[in-house]
């Protein structure tokens, strides 16, 4: 009877198994204290019968090893798993009940910390820190079902949230960092509005609609990992990331593996996205250094198909996408449409179903593409006439 192989459990020794036991943790004693009884009874069947008896007892080792590990397994591939808790925390909250007023009671400067099994309970954070003395709610990987935070710098870290509304967020100087947020009802990570906060090291696996969005100003994403968005119950896309606002730096993040096949209205799966619906003006917005694989649509899409993002500062870069790597299914790995002033540079752009790296078309004037590089002698750039004006291309390969 082999051991799952995720488990890990055993190495197999002629007959025999070795079980690795582990130096410490919960359960330790007792798993010593059993490996301790089936090496004596191994001890003993060696001196009293024949050999046919040590492969039963090899089996019997095996099967309590693998019993005993899979136990270990929790959480979607990426997860972030159990973390430590930090030190100082001012309370420590083990029970589902006792979470609005722990978070009721949180005062500038405190770190309330979670623990054990909260999988059904709702945070919702309303008490602000201060900049100086921040209020941090920590917790070693104990799964909640959804986390709101309505208020002014908040740090969330260490969190696995799962089934519900995922993170929102809304406030300034708020830090999200280290959570794992999987199979939501709507979005992964929603910064809206924010100002001047981090979304860092957090991994979103299998949520709906969007794997982190923001909107606001001065916000930083950094290094987050995104995989596998679907579209939610009552419909809607399947993205990475959106943006609105400025100031934004989106750095070293890794979309991958959202797929527009096997629903009926199949979604627009795009790495990064935004537009201007009814949402403030985009401008001086840098993504760099990031990662696109296999996602079904675009890396990067911008349209301002309404009023062409107009109320941003005229002349200044609206998107500045340098650095990245884009290796998704869609016709173009960059779309541009209605929305001047776009930087796209030292990107490396690749994919199956590329006719082109780069569509700049309807009035996307003044945008400037160089040293890009493009692979399978696709063409790297196709810029419509309506917007060539103030436009410069160059130092791309291919031309």
């Amino acid at each position: 009877m082999p051991c799952p192989r995720r488990n890990r459990c055993a190495r197999s020794v002629g007959f025999m198994t070795q079980r690795h036991i582990p130096p410490s943790g919960p359960g330790g004693d007792g798993i010593s204290q059993l490996a301790d009884s089936v090496a004596a009874a191994a001890r003993w069947a060696a001196r009293a019968v024949s050999g046919w008896l040590i492969p039963l007892l090899g089996l019997v080792l095996l099967t309590a090893g693998c019993t005993t590990s899979s136990s270990s397994v929790h959480g979607p591939p990426g997860a972030q798993g159990q973390q430590a808790l930090p030190p100082g925390c001012t309370h420590t909250v083990t029970r589902a009940d006792d979470v609005p007023a722990a978070l009721d009671a949180a005062a500038a400067g405190d770190t309330v910390c979670f623990s054990g099994d909260l999988a059904d309970t709702d945070m919702t954070m309303t008490k602000s820190g201060t900049a100086d003395a921040p209020i941090t709610l920590a917790a070693d990987g104990a799964t909640v079902h959804e986390v709101q935070i309505k208020a002014d710098h908040v740090v969330l870290q260490g969190f696995t949230v799962a089934g519900g509304g995922g993170v929102l967020l809304e406030g300034a100087g708020i830090i999200a960092r280290n959570n794992t947020v999987h199979d939501t009802e709507q979005g992964g990570i929603t910064c809206d509005p924010c100002t001047d906060s981090t979304i860092e090291s957090n991994t979103m696996t299998h949520v709906a609609t969007n794997g982190i969005e923001i909107t606001g100003q001065r916000i930083t994403v950094h290094a987050n990992t995104i995989s596998d968005t679907v579209v939610g119950r009552h419909g809607g896309d399947a993205d990475g990331m959106r943006f609105y606002g400025s100031g934004h730096r989106i750095t070293d993040n890794t979309i991958s593996d959202i797929s527009a096949e096997g629903y009926r209205s199949p979604p627009h799966p795009d790495c990064f996205q935004t537009l201007d619906n009814s949402k403030p003006p985009t401008f001086d917005v840098v993504i760099s250094g990031n990662t696109c694989r296999n996602v079904d649509a675009q890396c990067l899409i911008a349209t301002g198909d309404q009023d062409g993002n107009s109320a941003a500062p005229s002349g200044v870069p609206s998107i500045t996408f340098t650095g990245n790597m884009c290796a998704n299914n869609g016709a173009q790995a960059l779309n541009v449409r209605h929305w001047p002033n776009v930087v796209v540079s030292q990107n490396t752009f690749s994919g199956p179903n590329l006719t082109r790296a780069v569509l700049i078309s309807e009035g996307s004037t003044g945008c400037t593409v160089t040293g890009n590089t493009t692979t399978g002698d696709r063409p790297t750039v196709e810029v419509d006439g309506s917007s060539r004006p103030r436009s410069h291309v160059n130092n791309n390969n291919p031309a």
